[in-house]
């Protein structure tokens, strides 16, 4: 089946599905019954099938994204744009759709079904995940990279995952100007696991890169280790798009040799490895690596790579209202670490996240340093 029957496949599954939604509310309309999902069949997994490929029927390409990217089931966001403003969000999807004055805290959130993810997988709508889920666990974890240099910080951080044993799927993004690298676990982990295994990557595709900023620690999906009271946590955009990834190649998986994307994507996610959960425990006991300030007490050093530059015998600053230096004289572990020394943990991040406060827009690290071009 190619690109143009798959599509067709899906379009025939979301009508059905549709009618199938349709005459099951009919039924318990008459029963007299709430038509809402369970808690516990919200929070059911799905068994992931075998091998799928873009000849696979539509129903196992429906199960592999659903076993795949877990997140909350009873809300979902979609993408809206306002083309005469300019403007573009995200919304988490209500009945009826949302209206000025809305109170969130009363508002009939739309469950994320089957036929939502076929309408995605179609390109009828642009669905966002809330990967945290209510008991502080998530099934992956994303690091998102944007930027002129966005492919060069993902590619570091893929080679960084590599090295430590996780596998990842790599993504070009819907603007085609960034990048999501996925680790998927075998298992739920704590959000708080799931983000220490970031955080390791991070710091070690730092080591690598030297140029990566630290404001690469704020965006990892889930963005917090517990539940907002009252919130759902961030969003992350859903890959596989239908109507950019047709139209324009975005929102797939790219593969590492040519940068292209996978002509399958189907086979490359059915064949891609997860992380197990004490793997994932194992990884996440090393974040204590990105420490900051007067926390760090020796020179980085990255085990993804053998090269290992030495440093210079001497290096020239200028001492004025801070201590000046040329980038250009450092090794990129030495710029990583003058960075982490130059920076120091925000309190207000973690005061935030224990109040079970939202920390959108809240730094994790406060730089004590800034980079220009001259």
């Amino acid at each position: 089946m190619g690109g143009v029957d798959e599509f067709a496949g899906l379009r025939r599954e979301v009508e059905r599905l549709r009618a199938e939604n349709a005459r099951l509310a009919r039924l318990l309309e008459l029963r007299g019954q709430d038509i809402g999902p369970a808690p516990e069949q919200l929070a059911a997994p799905v068994a992931a099938p075998g091998l799928v490929t873009m000849n696979s029927p539509v129903r196992d390409k429906l199960d592999l994204f659903t076993s795949l990217f877990q997140a909350r089931n009873d809300v979902y966001a979609t993408r809206w744009e306002n083309r005469r403003l300019g403007t573009a969000g995200w919304s988490p999807a209500v009945a009826g759709g949302w209206r000025k004055g809305m109170d969130r805290r009363s508002a009939a959130y739309l469950p994320r079904t089957a036929e939502v993810v076929a309408a995605h997988l179609v390109g009828d709508v642009f669905m966002g995940l809330y990967p945290l889920m209510t008991g502080n666990t998530c099934h992956f974890v994303v690091a998102d990279f944007d930027g002129p240099t966005a492919m060069l910080d993902a590619l570091a951080y893929t080679k960084a995952a590599r090295t430590s044993g996780a596998p990842t799927g790599l993504e070009i993004s819907q603007s085609g100007r960034g990048a999501h690298v996925w680790i998927f676990f075998a298992g739920p982990v704590l959000a708080a696991v799931a983000r220490g295994v970031g955080t390791v990557l991070l710091h070690e595709a730092m080591v690598l890169r030297g140029s990566m900023d630290l404001r690469s620690y704020d965006r990892l999906f889930p963005n917090q280790d517990v539940l907002p009271e009252g919130g759902f946590g961030n969003l992350i955009a859903a890959p596989l798009q239908g109507r950019r990834r047709n139209d324009h190649g975005l929102t797939t998986f790219l593969d590492l040799a040519t940068l292209e994307p996978y002509e399958d994507q189907w086979a490359f996610l059915s064949t891609l490895d997860r992380l197990s959960p004490g793997d994932a425990e194992r990884l996440a006991r090393q974040a204590k690596r990105a420490t900051t300030g007067t926390d760090v007490a020796s020179m980085s050093r990255s085990a993804a790579t053998r090269v290992h530059p030495a440093l210079p015998l001497e290096v020239h600053a200028e001492v004025g209202a801070g201590l000046s230096i040329d980038a250009a004289q450092l090794t990129p572990a030495a710029l990583a670490t003058f960075k982490h020394v130059a920076a120091m943990a925000n309190p207000k991040f973690y005061e935030l996240q224990r109040l079970r406060k939202s920390t959108w827009d809240t730094p994790r690290f406060i730089r004590g340093y800034d980079l220009t071009l001259d």
